[in-house]
């Protein structure tokens, strides 16, 4: 009975241990199968295109979620305490942030003007510091704004666009004096009656309101009679507009032809255009403002071709400016063909035609007068809009110590004008880059600085898709030469095998020298713990012997790490190779970590 209970017992015994004999069989095939690689691999553009990534991480815990999968199938046969040190690209930023901010109505209308600029009398900065704060309450230290903003260079004002005057000269198909085909529409204010003539001829130019209507007026060198016709509703204040088209036959030594003009009677003239030779058989353009005495413009027009002449004359200041037009442009060129100053205050009730001696000879239709260069190019129902010429300018602000202010000179430069013209450019450009030239140009701006000089350049860029802005960089003397700031730089990052996964480890390995045993050596003298062990040994042999304690090694490794790397932070590891001599020597793998401030055994 004793037999058969015993070999049931036995029997049971095989069976139940079976499943964990096998378990335990597989656990140690794994892990004498698993290979322990070591290697340092740096990631190649295929790499950053199969993580989905334009060439950089962004951030380190980026990397370090995305490179253990990265790794599992690069190395997918290597195991626990395999490491990989793998580098790679990684984001820094720029070197300070810059934003490109346009003033919009809100801001100048802190300054007191109810118009999109500052008004010719205020002071922008004044009112800029506190604009861009609003803008942007916080920001980076050392970041900059660029603020573009625009200020009228004299009055400035809103109306309602009108035409007071739309003469087409639509006086039938009979040619004659012009006074008589008009039945007193034009009237004579000087010279023999009945000399300027009406023609059934016109004059014609696209897009233009007042074209190919009707027929038109003629003057002649030889005549003297001048007309006038009237303008309503009369303008007495702001900008007046007068255009007209024209085409000259035959011009003299020079003399005003077209005008406005206050009463019949009155010879308070503003916005005198004259026509005079340029001597090699061409034509110049002049105006006066309300002299007859005009300033010409350079440019050399044709004989016998149909010109858009436009005029302004600026009530409150006297200014008049010519425009002589080839096309209808629906904004005012920025730079008139002729300027000149003269009385303030004259006012626009009608307009004159005027034959003297030394004028030319030319046919003039399309006539018209109102207050803004749209209403001049339009007959449409225009909204309000602002009158008055202004320029755009940038002030450039930088965040210093929680306030926005002007960046000093310390530091901080920004590529003049005058700058690009000596590069012979007028921007950067995407066809144009920066780099390809600011650093020679930086050299011979600052030719005294020294290595590791700091300087944040901003400068004016170009581009095809979001037009002008202020872009920059950061500049550093290196060598001799200008360096720009990298916004990605080189690194590493550790991983290690923990025998299932990938994961980052900051473990470094560390075989002890010669040096290492004797400072060892050298910081245990005196210590009674280790009385038992030799230290003189430790420092000529360069090794333990077996009469080490486990706790002695780690003390003398604690006083060695603390010395290699004074400043590493807990959780900092190592692998540590040393020596041991016992039956030989032999060398001892073993891990730490940094706990607490002390370096203890990571196993």
């Amino acid at each position: 009975m004793k037999k058969i209970v015993l070999l049931l017992t036995i029997f049971s015994m095989v069976f139940t241990s079976c499943e964990p004999l096998e378990d335990i069989n597989a656990e140690v095939d794994a892990n004498e199968n698993a290979i322990v690689g070591e290697a340092s691999y740096t990631l190649t553009s295929d790499d950053y295109d199969a993580l989905e990534l334009s060439g950089r991480f962004n951030d380190v815990d980026e990397a370090k979620a995305a490179l253990p999968a990265f790794l599992a199938d690069k190395y997918p046969v290597w195991g626990k305490n395999s490491s990989v040190l793998v580098g790679y690209q990684l984001n820094v930023g720029y070197a300070f942030g810059l934003k490109n901010y346009t003033l919009d109505q809100a801001d100048y209308t802190t300054s007191g003007s109810d118009l999109l600029g500052f008004q010719s009398t205020a002071t922008p900065g004044d009112y800029l510091v506190d604009i861009i704060t609003a803008k942007y309450p916080t920001a980076t230290e050392g970041d900059f704004v660029s603020a573009q903003y625009d200020q009228f260079t004299g009055s400035a004002f809103t109306v309602t666009p009108e035409v007071s005057l739309d003469e087409n000269l639509d006086y039938g198909t009979t040619a004659g004096d012009l006074t008589t085909i008009s039945a007193g529409a034009w009237v004579n204010h000087s010279g023999a009656d009945n000399q300027l003539m009406y023609t059934t001829e016109n004059l014609t130019m696209a897009d233009y309101p007042s074209s190919n209507v009707g027929g038109a007026l003629a003057i002649s060198t030889a005549g003297s009679e001048d007309v006038n016709t009237a303008i309503s509703p009369e303008l007495t204040s702001k900008k007046v507009y007068s255009s007209a088209l024209i085409k000259l036959s035959e011009v003299g030594n020079g003399t005003y032809f077209f005008h406005l003009m206050e009463e019949d009677g009155s010879f308070n003239f503003s916005a005198r255009t004259g026509a005079k030779s340029d001597g090699n058989g061409k034509v110049l353009f002049g105006i006066g403002a309300s002299s007859s005495s005009l300033t010409y413009g350079t440019t050399a027009y044709e004989l016998d071709t149909t010109y858009l002449i436009v005029t302004s004359y600026e009530v409150e200041t006297g200014i008049a400016n010519l425009y002589v037009l080839t096309s209808v442009t629906d904004t005012e060129p920025a730079t008139p063909e002729a300027t000149n100053t003269g009385n303030s205050g004259n006012s626009a009730k009608r307009i004159g035609i005027r034959q003297g001696g030394g004028g030319p000879s030319a046919i003039i239709d399309g006539i018209r007068v109102a207050n803004t260069w749209s209403s001049i190019m339009s007959n449409e129902t225009l909204a309000d809009e602002t009158v008055g010429n202004k320029e755009t300018y940038n002030a450039i602000y930088t965040f210093n110590e929680g306030a926005w202010e002007i960046p000093s000179t310390d530091g901080f430069y920004s590529v003049t004008d005058a700058d690009f013209a000596s590069m012979g450019l007028e921007n950067f450009g995407s066809s144009k880059p920066a780099d390809d030239y600011l650093a020679a140009f930086l050299n011979l701006k600052f030719p005294y600085a020294k290595n590791d000089a700091v300087l944040d350049v901003l400068y004016k860029y170009v581009s095809s898709s979001s037009g002008a802005q202020v872009r920059g960089d950061r500049y550093t003397k290196t060598d001799g030469v200008w360096v720009k700031h990298q916004s990605t730089m080189s690194t590493t990052l550790q991983f290690g095998h923990d025998g299932s996964n990938w994961i980052p480890d900051n473990t470094i390995k560390y075989t002890l020298n010669a040096d290492d045993y004797v400072y060892m050596a050298a910081e245990l003298e005196g210590n009674t713990d280790f009385d038992n062990v030799s230290l003189s040994n430790l420092a000529d042999y360069s090794d333990y012997d077996y009469n080490w304690e486990d706790d002695q090694i780690l003390f003398s490794l604690d006083l060695l790490l603390d010395h290699l790397n004074p400043s590493a932070e807990d959780g900092q590891k190592y692998l540590i190779t040393y020596l041991l001599y016992d039956n030989g020597t032999n060398d001892v793998i073993r891990y730490l970590i940094k706990e607490n401030g002390e370096w203890v055994w990571n196993e």
